[in-house]
This record gives structure tokens, C-alpha cells and sequence, in this order.
């Protein structure tokens, strides 16, 4: 299992087991708070029910983490103008995500994704 598939699988398992039930709760991901994670992407699942994409920060120790973050499914996605090809792997983007409840855990909530040199997906606040 990939360090990619680990992300997924922990993000969905910090889920409570009422979220898991009903689909589209977001408790897993604090609502209230606002943050931009900015690095390249390094894979994206355009796919039912959401998609996902996953970015590579590097921090100042040179470290590189990855996040998950969750976006809308590629219905509401396209409504928006995203096209399965929008994002791709090595674009760098800056993401405004909800981050997740559990700081251990990287992910978060897709609101708004900024491509280099590309186009805003979403509403930047």
C-alpha cells in the first residue's frame, strides 16, 4: 500500500461512524477554519463519489508531506469547469481548504484551487 492510499484510508477512518453513514457529512473536517496549502500535485482521482487530490508540500526542513484533499464529484466539479484533464500531476496549485479535525492526519476540504499559470476552480474567500 502506497504512502498515497495510507492518507486516503486514514482521512476516511477518522470519519465518526454516523459521517460514514450519511455520505455527505463533513464532520471529519473543521468548517470554521480556512487554510492554503500550497505544492504540486502528485495525483488526482477524478472519480465518484468525490475526487480527490493529493499535494506535496515541501516544508522548510525540506521535508515533503502530502496532503489529501477532498473535493466535490466530477458532476459539481464540471458545473464549475473542471474537466478530468484540469488538474494534472506536477501542477503546482495553491488549494483553500477546511483542514481535517485531527492534526496527524493531512487533509482537508477542498473550497477553492488555484493552478499556476491556470484558472481558479471554486471561490477563493
Amino acid at each position: 500500500m502506497n504512502t498515497k492510499s495510507i492518507l486516503l484510508a486514514a482521512a476516511l477512518a477518522s470519519l465518526p461512524a454516523g459521517a460514514a453513514i450519511a455520505h455527505h457529512s463533513y464532520a471529519a473536517f473543521d468548517m470554521t477554519r480556512s487554510v492554503v496549502i500550497n505544492g504540486v500535485v502528485s495525483e488526482v482521482q477524478y472519480a465518484n463519489p468525490h475526487a480527490w487530490l493529493f499535494i506535496d508540500r515541501r516544508l522548510a526542513s525540506g521535508e515533503v508531506e502530502t496532503w489529501a484533499i477532498e473535493a466535490g464529484g466530477p458532476n459539481i466539479l464540471m458545473r464549475q469547469g473542471w474537466r478530468k484533464n484540469t488538474v494534472k500531476v506536477g501542477d503546482r496549485v495553491s488549494a483553500l481548504i477546511h483542514p481535517g479535525r485531527n492534526p496527524m492526519i493531512k487533509a482537508g476540504s477542498l473550497t477553492a484551487l488555484r493552478i499556476s499559470g491556470g484558472p481558479t476552480i471554486g471561490t477563493w474567500e
